[in-house]
C-alpha cells in the first residue's frame, strides 16, 4: 500500500503584498495598452472617416470649376449638418467595434462665401498657382498697365469731346449772330450714332445675340448668406494673388466673342458671364452693351491720343475744317471744327475696333499709321464696316484681353461675388442642382468625437481639402 505523501507550503506576508502589487501593475499595463490600442484605432478611424466624407465632394463644382467643396445640404436645399454628423458616425462605426463611438459633432465650417467670397477666392488662387506659367502671368500683369493708360486717355477724350463740341456750338451761334452765316455740321452723322445702341454698330450678326436674363434678387451677391469660420488664410486677398484670380476668371467663365465669333452653343445661366462680372446686370444684352460702351470709351481715348500725335492726320482735319468754315472773322472757329473732326474720327475708328474684337480679331492697343483703318471721309460717313470684318492687327489684343483690362479695373469684391452668382446659377441648371446654394458649400470644418473602451476617449480633428 502506497503511502500518501504530504508537502507543506507557505507564503509570507511580503510575498502576498508583492503579488498584489504585481497584479495591480499588470492590470494597469493591460488597461493602458487597451486604451492605447483604442486611441490608435480611433485615430485611424478618424482619418478614414475624413477621407470618406471628403470624397463626397460636389462633382459638378470640381468638373466645371476645379473647386473642392462639400455641399452641406447634400442636394436637399436646406443645410443639414446632422446628416453630415450621421455620415461621419457611419464611417467611424465601420472601423470601430459596435458601440465604441458614443458621440460626434462638427462646427466652424469654412464656407465659400465667407468674407464676401474670400474663401472661394483663396481656393481659386491655389488652383491657378498649380498650373499657371510665367508667360501667362506676365501677360496678365500687363493688363493693369493697359488699364491705367486707358483710364487716363478715356477721361481726356470725354472731357475734350464735351468741351470742343460745346465750344463749336457757341462759335457757330456767334457767327450766325455776327456774320448771319451758318456753318456746316460734318459730324451730325457720328453724333446721331452716339445716341443709338452701340450693339447695332459693333455686332456683325445681331440676330445671334443672346436674349437670356437672370434672376439676381436671390443670387449670393444680393441675399443674406450663412456665415462660417472665415477664410483659411492660405492665399490672402492681395494684389499679387489678384493676378491668379484674374487668370481663374478668364479660364472658367465664357464671354460674348465665344458665341458671336466662334459659334459656341448656348450654355447654362447667362452666356456672357465675363461681361456680367464686369457690368453686373441681369441680362446678356445689358451686360454686353455696358462692356462694349466701356471698350468704346477706351478705344476713343487711345485713338484720339494717336490722332493728336499724327501730324498728317491732324493737318487733314485742319484742311477740311478750313474748307467747311470758309472765310470768317470768328476767331477759333476753324480750330474748334478741326478738334471736333478729330474726335469724330477717333469715335468711328473705335467703333470699328470694338466690332473687330467681337468678331474674334486682334486690335492694336497703341495705333500707328499701319494699324489705322478708316479714312476721314469714311469715318464721317460710317455707313458700312463689313469690309473690315476679316481684318486684324497682328500682335494686337483679343476681346478677352480687353475684358481682362476691364476686370483689373473692377473691384475685387464685385468679381468674387458676381463669379459666385455665375457658379451658383450654372450649377442650379444642372441635373438635380436646383437646390444648390454656394453659402452651404464648405471646404473645411472641425470635428470632435467621443469613443468608449476601458474608458472614454475624445479627439478633435481639422477636416479640410488640401490645396
Amino acid at each position: 500500500m502506497n503511502a500518501r505523501m504530504w508537502k507543506r507550503g507557505e507564503i509570507t506576508v511580503f510575498v502576498s503584498l508583492m503579488l498584489a502589487v504585481l497584479l495591480f501593475f499588470f492590470q494597469a499595463a493591460f488597461t493602458s495598452a487597451r486604451c492605447a490600442m483604442l486611441r490608435s484605432r480611433m485615430e485611424e478611424a478618424l482619418e478614414l472617416a475624413e477621407y470618406s466624407v471628403l470624397s463626397e465632394y460636389h462633382r459638378e463644382l470640381l468638373e466645371l470649376y476645379g473647386l473642392f467643396y462639400l455641399d452641406l445640404s447634400y442636394g436637399g436645399g436646406a443645410e443639414d449638418t446632422d446628416y453630415l454628423n450621421q455620415r461621419l458616425t457611419e464611417f467611424m462605426d465601420a472601423n470601430l467595434f459596435s458601440g465604441e463611438a458614443l458621440a460626434l459633432e462638427t462646427w466652424d465650417y469654412a464656407r465659400a462665401t465667407d468674407e464676401r467670397g474670400t474663401g472661394y477666392y483663396e481656393q481659386a488662387v491655389a488652383y491657378m498657382k498649380q498650373k499657371t506659367g510665367a508667360s501667362l502671368l506676365q501677360r496678365l500683369k500687363s493688363y493693369e498697365e493697359y488699364g491705367n493708360q486707358a483710364s487716363g486717355n478715356e477721361a481726356s477724350y470725354a472731357q475734350a469731346d464735351a468741351r470742343e463740341n460745346q465750344n463749336l456750338e457757341e462759335l457757330k451761334k456767334r457767327r450766325e449772330e455776327e456774320e448771319e452765316k451758318s456753318t456746316p455740321d460734318p459730324v451730325s452723322n457720328t453724333n446721331s450714332l452716339k445716341q443709338t445702341s452701340i450693339l447695332n454698330l459693333v455686332v456683325k450678326a445681331p440676330e445671334r445675340l443672346s436674349g437670356k436674363k437672370a434672376e439676381l434678387s436671390a443670387a449670393p451677391s444680393a441675399r443674406f448668406l450663412l456665415s462660417g469660420a472665415g477664410p483659411r488664410g492660405r492665399h490672402t486677398a492681395n494684389a499679387a494673388n489678384d493676378v491668379f484670380f484674374l487668370a481663374y476668371l478668364l479660364e472658367h467663365f465664357p464671354d460674348a466673342a465665344e458665341y458671336l465669333a466662334e459659334g459656341k452653343e448656348s450654355g447654362a445661366w447667362l452666356d456672357y458671364q465675363l461681361e456680367y462680372l464686369i457690368a453686373g446686370k441681369d441680362s446678356d444684352i445689358a451686360n454686353l452693351e455696358s462692356v462694349c460702351g466701356r471698350l468704346l470709351a477706351i478705344r476713343e481715348g487711345m485713338n484720339y491720343v494717336y490722332l493728336l500725335s499724327d501730324s498728317a492726320k491732324t493737318a487733314e482735319c485742319a484742311a477740311l475744317a478750313a474748307a467747311l468754315v470758309g472765310a470768317t472773322m470768328i476767331p477759333g472757329l476753324v480750330e474748334a471744327m478741326k478738334h471736333v473732326l478729330l474726335l469724330a474720327w477717333a469715335f468711328a475708328e473705335s467703333i470699328l475696333d470694338v466690332r473687330m474684337l467681337l468678331n474674334g480679331k486682334r486690335t492694336a492697343f497703341h495705333k500707328d499709321s499701319s494699324t489705322w483703318k478708316l479714312s476721314l471721309s469714311g469715318a464721317l460717313e460710317l455707313s458700312s464696316l463689313s469690309e473690315f470684318d476679316e481684318q486684324e492687327d497682328p500682335g494686337g489684343l483679343l476681346y478677352q484681353d480687353y475684358l481682362g483690362i476691364l476686370l483689373t479695373l473692377t473691384g475685387r469684391e464685385s468679381k468674387m461675388m458676381r463669379s459666385l452668382d455665375a457658379i451658383e446659377g450654372v450649377i442650379r441648371e444642372q441635373a438635380d442642382g436646383q437646390w444648390f446654394y454656394m453659402d452651404q458649400c464648405a471646404d473645411a470644418f472641425w470635428m470632435r468625437t467621443v469613443c468608449a473602451g476601458a474608458q472614454e476617449l475624445s479627439a478633435e480633428r481639422w477636416i479640410a481639402y488640401e490645396w
